[in-house]
């Protein structure tokens, strides 16, 4: 089964001084092999590690996303953002974690893992709307 991975997730694996990065570990070892992160979680990282001022932040995030043995979705994002559409009245999630949802869908991936309460109070919807389980470590 193809996992996407939260960026919560990503960020608390490679950190080890992340709160979460305990938590972090376990989710990622018993995730399946095909673990699938997308441009949207590049873009994502990049700007996080910008914002915290780190050197050569695109450069970090590409080995954040190899660090959890992650490939890199090929997905139309013209695809996704019109996907968007039709499931923010059904998920009303934030629309970073609406857009991830939706191309893990678009990627094939069955499973979501991350740390976000949000996400996670919704995995019944996201189930019955998009076939993919969230899951989680707590």
């Amino acid at each position: 089964m193809s996992v996407y991975i939260d960026i919560n997730v990503i960020i608390s694996f490679v950190d080890e001084a992340d709160p979460n990065h305990g938590k972090a570990l376990k989710l990622v070892n018993k995730l399946s092999r095909d673990r699938v992160a997308s441009m949207l979680t590049l873009v994502e990282l990049t700007s996080v590690y910008s914002r915290a001022g780190l050197e050569n932040p695109l450069a970090l995030a590409l080995y954040s996303i190899e660090a959890v043995n992650a490939r890199i979705a090929d997905v139309d994002f013209n695809n996704v953002l019109k996907n968007a559409f039709t499931y923010a009245q059904k998920l009303k999630l934030r629309t970073f974690d609406l857009l991830h949802v939706v191309v893990a869908s678009i990627a094939g991936c069955k499973g979501f893992a991350t740390f976000d309460n949000e996400i996670i109070m919704k995995s019944k919807d996201i189930a019955s709307n998009l076939g993919i389980e969230v899951v989680t470590e707590t």
